[in-house]
């Protein structure tokens, strides 16, 4: 039901209803760029497609997706193969986007049943020097992870 208000000349108009609130944007992504050492594997790689990336940076000369990695360990939560491949390519170092496992804009399911990940798995797997295998855990991020345009010539020399 509208509701009907008087104009400062007394003429009817209809009231409009307020705008409906927004959510506030999502914090943008941070890219950073850490030394190979910060990074830890997790999960094990299929050495074609390593060597693939590999072809595919040297083509374009250019690093264009950053790691995901948690902030406080460097475990690689997306791009286990880009790390194998930045090792093979000698850079010392990779960009990456710090994030956590409590950020809202991070998920991860276990890649067979889609079923939640047990985060405190990944920590205490990883923190051990040990790693999943070939394709557990699937990560997604929302919104979408930006790109890089950084030069390989640049990361191998700091």
């Amino acid at each position: 039901m509208s509701k009907i208000a008087l104009s400062s000349k007394g003429h009817e108009r209809e009231q409009q209803p307020a705008p409906a609130a927004q959510a506030a944007p999502a914090p943008a992504y941070q890219i950073a760029i850490k030394p190979v050492s910060f990074f830890r594997q997790s999960e094990e790689t299929d050495l074609t497609n390593v060597h693939k990336l590999v072809t595919a940076m040297l083509d374009t000369a250019t690093w264009t997706t950053p790691i995901p990695v948690t902030k406080d360990h460097g475990i690689v939560m997306d791009g286990n193969h880009r790390l194998r491949a930045a090792k093979l390519l000698g850079l010392r170092y990779v960009p990456c986007i710090p994030l956590d496992y409590q950020d809202p804009r991070v998920s991860v399911l276990h890649w067979t049943t889609n079923e939640p990940f047990c985060i405190d798995t990944i920590y205490r797997t990883i923190m051990s020097n040990g790693v999943f295998q070939y394709k557990t855990t699937k990560h997604s991020f929302s919104p979408a992870l930006p790109t890089t345009d950084i030069p390989l010539r640049l990361l191998a020399t700091g």
